[in-house]
């Protein structure tokens, strides 16, 4: 009984030992790193262990085409999964075929590896799957639509696959073996190709294989292989790298003429796609250098990453990205300390003082009533990408219908980062265009939000892959000047889209109705990398904002800790600038937007305004402060909204195990994770200060989405059920007592 179970064990273990598909998957484990790491990327990009926070995950549970989620979009995704699948496939099978000498007895080899080579796929596709079928669930898609989805998304990976699949076996003629008698061959065409076949007619290693599977569901016996000769064995196995050079071309055919048509909606496929379409294209230039260079290929790679670093320094090689509307042909601006003291002198600060009193003296025009004094609101939004934008709409909609419009009115200023401000800007437009007569659209009514929340991410991401990433081939027209195109213009673009076009202006064009207190007065505050520095953007001065004096011990009369931007471009035709360009300028996330360079010397970059003062309290601070005799004596007091969607009201304390590699980088890793935090307690103290020192009522209302964890992700793509939490959270117990202290600040009814 018990030798009958042993030898049971045993004749499984042998067949376990000996079946192709665990081997090969073994074989991956042991060597194929460079292989290896996309699916684990993959794996943790589908399975939301990387970048969830940002929204990562849903560009492949949730992919969209044409604004709609459904079969068509995962059919894409499907179609790009089913080329990495196969380039996963061709570049295993140049690495390692020359391994298992009985593919030659087959009548397919590549077919037959492919099969046996599909363990980790079929995994990965499962494990998709499950996360598509997990989320749909639970952003309220009902079982037929995610029967639809899922189908679309094996549709498209199964089309692909068997296209592919088709061309390798019909196009290319599986060579015979010598007769074994006569020993005559069919002759071999010549392999001159990108995928360079080996050469060498050495003896083609023995396999080890015992069973291997001729189909999905077949078994079969491998053939011995000793009384052939080696070189015909290895010549056999070899015959797909001409194909192989043909697919690796066609993959970047593909990837440059999406990149041409980039501008085009109907070939924008889901960001998703774009990933896998990225994927493939480096798996096969893996596949092509791994031909060339054998164990070498990893070291070369490196050294080739380190010189293409060391060369992307010198300015003939380096890549820009631009603020679309600026003139780049003109000298460049002077970006030194000599000239930040030219842009700020008295005469200076003075104009544009008076300029601000006049704006403020308009808003106060419009805004006192039976004699009484106003009270001078203003905006802070913060910043975290769509979910900013749309909770910014739906407070300020709600303060507006509650209010009658009063409280909008009485708003003067409008300050912070990112998303917060995008979504202000296009409420902004809309009341605007309303008021005027441009737009029947309500203001406060659901289509603003629909269209705000719409996605701008998928856009980025295709362009980032198609075409920043490698060569960009198409320019792109603005005010008579060309620019080459990049996933900047992606953003614009589809912003303007999202936004009905209302926002495709100047900045220029902001500044009289800004002046004459027709909408409220907007800053905007990106970060100059490097030096940290704002970049304060605004239609009005704001020269008096850049500075801050000294003490005669010092050593200097002011610090500099911003540059205003009209005055430091205006060579270079900053009021020219897209305005839509503006707002990506403030909202710029690392990778996912470019780092625009700006027309200066030495040139600067520009990144998201929440670096420095993600809620805009800073600045607003600092214009009351500037500001406060005459506050002082017209208006009633201050009232700061702050529509807070960046973090938790309070700093979360959570008991955090150390391993020994967390020693090594908590250093690094502890100031990174303590730097938002850094704000608050900066910016509680700023407001002790300021109360003691301004001499003026300032109330503070809050308006927080989040609450002791960020449910809603920082990204500019928001989930169904994010966008029905993020409006229904303003009836919470929190908001809604904001809302009854606002009330009884204002005095609405």
């Amino acid at each position: 009984m018990i030798g009958s179970l042993l030898n049971w064990i045993k004749d499984r273990w042998y067949f376990f030992t000996t079946f192709f598909p665990v081997q090969l998957f073994l074989l991956h484990l042991r060597r194929s790193h460079l292989l290896i790491i996309f699916w684990l990327l993959l794996f943790a990009f589908t399975g939301g262990y990387i970048a969830q926070h940002y929204g990562l995950q849903y560009l492949f549970l949730t992919p969209e085409y044409l604004d709609h989620v459904g079969f068509l979009s995962y059919f894409f995704v499907g179609l790009t999964l089913g080329l990495f699948i196969m380039a996963f496939h061709i570049s295993s099978y140049i690495y390692y075929s020359y391994r298992y000498s009985f593919l030659a007895t087959t009548s397919r080899p590549l077919w037959v590896f492919s099969i046996n080579n599909s363990l980790i796929p079929t995994l990965f596709l499962l494990f998709y799957i499950y996360h598509i079928i997990v989320f749909l669930h639970r952003d309220n898609y009902n079982i037929s639509d995610i029967v639809y989805s899922v189908s679309g998304l094996l549709a498209g990976t199964a089309l692909m696959v068997s296209l592919t699949f088709s061309y390798f076996i019909k196009t290319i003629q599986t060579l015979e073996l010598p007769d074994e008698k006569t020993g005559e061959t069919k002759p071999l065409r010549p392999f001159k190709n990108l995928i360079k076949a080996d050469t060498r007619f050495v003896r083609i290693k023995s396999s080890g294989i015992n069973y291997y599977l001729k189909g999905p569901f077949s078994i079969k016996l491998a053939r011995g292989t000793d009384h052939y000769k080696s070189h015909v064995l290895l010549e056999t196995i070899q015959q797909h790298h001409f194909s192989a050079s043909l697919y690796f071309v066609a993959l970047i055919l593909l990837v440059i003429t999406l990149s041409l048509v980039s501008t085009n909606t109907y070939f924008i496929i889901p960001a998703g796609a774009s990933i896998f379409l990225l994927f493939s294209l480096y798996l096969m230039i893996t596949g092509a250098f791994y031909t060339r260079l054998k164990t070498w290929t990893v070291t070369v790679g490196v050294l080739v990453l380190v010189l293409l670093n060391y060369f992307s320094g010198f300015e003939q090689f380096q890549t820009y990205n631009y603020a679309f509307g600026m003139n780049y042909d003109v000298e460049r601006a002077p970006y030194n300390y000599e000239n930040f003291r030219k842009l700020t002198t008295d005469s200076i600060v003075s104009y544009d003082r008076d300029e601000g009193l006049q704006a403020l003296e308009n808003w106060k025009a419009k805004n006192s009533k039976d004699g009484k004094k106003p009270k001078l609101v203003i905006f802070n939004v913060s910043g975290g990408g769509l979910r900013s934008a749309l909770w910014a709409i739906e407070v300020m909609q709600q303060l507006d219908k509650v209010s009658k419009g009063q409280l909008y009115n009485n708003t003067h200023l409008i300050t912070g980062s990112s998303g917060g401000m995008l979504g202000a800007a296009f409420y902004r437009e809309m009341k605007y265009s309303y008021d005027t007569k441009k737009i029947k659209y309500n203001p406060n009514g659901d289509t603003i939000k629909t269209l705000v929340a719409k996605d701008l991410l998928n856009p980025v991401t295709f362009t980032f892959g198609v075409n920043d990433l490698f060569f960009r081939f198409r320019n792109i027209s603005f005010d008579g000047k060309s620019y080459p195109l990049d996933r900047g213009y992606a953003f614009d673009n589809r912003l303007n889209d999202n936004t009905l076009g209302l926002m495709n202006k100047k900045f220029k064009d902001y500044r009289e109705p800004e002046y004459n207190a027709d909408m409220p007065r907007m800053i905007l505050g990106p970060t100059i990398v490097g030096d940290g520095r704002k970049m304060l953007m605004s239609t009005l001065g704001t020269s008096f904002l850049t500075f801050t004096s000294t003490d005669k011990g010092h050593g200097v009369e002011k610090q500099f800790n911003a540059v205003e931007f009209s005055r430091l471009f205006k060579d270079q035709e900053a009021e020219n600038l897209s305005f839509l360009t503006a707002i990506r300028l403030s909202a710029s996330f690392p990778f996912i937007t470019p780092l625009v360079n700006m027309p200066s010397t030495p040139g600067i970059q520009l990144i998201d305004a929440g670096v420095r003062d993600n809620e805009g309290y800073e600045l607003a601070i600092r214009f009351l402060f500037y500001y406060r005799e005459w506050i002082k004596e017209n208006t009633d007091g201050v009232v700061i909204i702050q529509m807070k969607a960046n973090r938790p009201e309070e700093i979360p304390i959570r008991q955090k195990s150390v391993t020994k590699f967390d020693k090594l980088t908590l250093p690094l890793s502890g100031v990174l994770e303590s730097f938002h935090n850094l704000q608050i307690y900066n910016k509680g103290l700023l407001m002790e200060l300021s109360h003691q020192e301004l001499g003026l009522p300032i109330d503070m209302v809050r308006f927080s989405l989040l609450k002791d964890k960020e449910d809603v992700s920082l990204s500019w793509h928001l989930t169904n059920s994010e966008k029905e939490e993020i409006i229904k959270t303003f009836n919470n117990q929190s908001n809604q007592e904001a809302l009854q202290r606002l009330k009884e600040l204002m005095q609405f009814p």
